[in-house]
């Protein structure tokens, strides 16, 4: 059976859409170091720094009403919200941290170069709707200017994971160190959505970043001298721009057409169009 078979059915799905975003951001980096080095006298790594760095980011989602992610039969007495819903595939880097921490009486200087891949989900609730209990409770009326300067906003709140590509170097100019790791990474954020038109969002907001406690060897020359440990603690503050059509909209629109010429459409399929997610991806590749 062919994809169009399967997507055709699927009305609701013209209110998903694709969206592209880019950003830019402070990211803070917080990083404890410890350890210490093998040869007489042992001398231990400690204390901390902060450092900032600009940040880029980029990323390509899906948006789905909210009330489109579970099929209505399988909870008939629950009505979900329509709030959309963002799943999305992001990449950040140009995050470098200049660090100084203490190896004994001496001072310890390291870099840390972050960049990182991750699956985001984001859930956008619209700032009137949680307006309305505070109207309701304090008998506060209409306000319609008020309204109209809420109804485009919305607080978004979600996370997600993947994986990070760190490239570390430490030195104090007598011991020195570095590596290159892949690991698990992940994040969790909010903030603050506005659409400035139909197809254009503008958001900030703060996450965190977790990469994990990373570990180098240590070498005086080529003889081996212990290791390092580094705990990063990031933070993000970001400012995002993104765009956002009714391009599944267009896909479907085509397909749904395709499979009535080709003979293929059937009535009465009651199918959820979550389940068949990753066809939407593939005939939006197709494009």
């Amino acid at each position: 059976m062919s994809a169009c078979s399967w997507l055709a059915p699927f009305e609701s799905v013209a209110d998903w859409e694709v969206y592209v975003s880019g950003g830019l951001g402070i990211s803070t980096a917080i990083i404890d170091t410890n350890g210490a080095n093998t040869s007489a006298p042992a001398q231990p790594f400690f204390e901390n720094d902060t450092d900032a760095s600009p940040l880029v980011d980029g990323a390509v989602g899906l948006r789905i009403p909210m009330d489109e992610l579970v099929a209505r039969e399988w909870l008939p007495d629950l009505r979900l919200p329509t709030y959309p819903y963002r799943i999305e595939l992001e990449a950040a880097g140009l995050r470098e941290f200049e660090l100084e921490t203490r190896f004994g009486p001496q001072n310890f200087f390291s870099s840390v170069k972050a960049t990182t891949v991750m699956v985001n989900q984001w859930l956008d609730i619209p700032l009137i709707e949680l307006w309305r209990p505070v109207q309701y409770l304090g008998g506060l009326g209409r306000q319609p200017r008020l309204r109209q300067w809420l109804e485009p906003a919305s607080l978004f709140i979600g996370w997600g994971v993947g994986f990070s590509y760190l490239e570390i170097e430490g030195t104090n100019n007598i011991i020195s160190g570095s590596d290159e790791i892949f690991d698990f990474a992940w994040n969790v954020g909010a903030g603050l959505n506005y659409s400035l038109t139909e197809h254009v969002d503008l958001s900030g907001g703060y996450r965190y970043v977790g990469l994990g406690e990373q570990d180098i060897d240590i070498f005086q020359g080529v003889t081996p001298e212990g290791s390092v440990d580094y705990d990063p603690q990031v933070h993000e503050v970001r400012r995002v721009l993104g765009l956002r059509g009714a391009y599944v909209r267009t896909v479907l629109s085509a397909c749904h057409a395709q499979c009535h010429d080709a003979g293929e459409y059937h009535e009465g399929r009651h199918d959820h169009p979550s389940q068949h997610l990753p066809l939407a991806l593939l005939a939006l590749l197709d494009l």
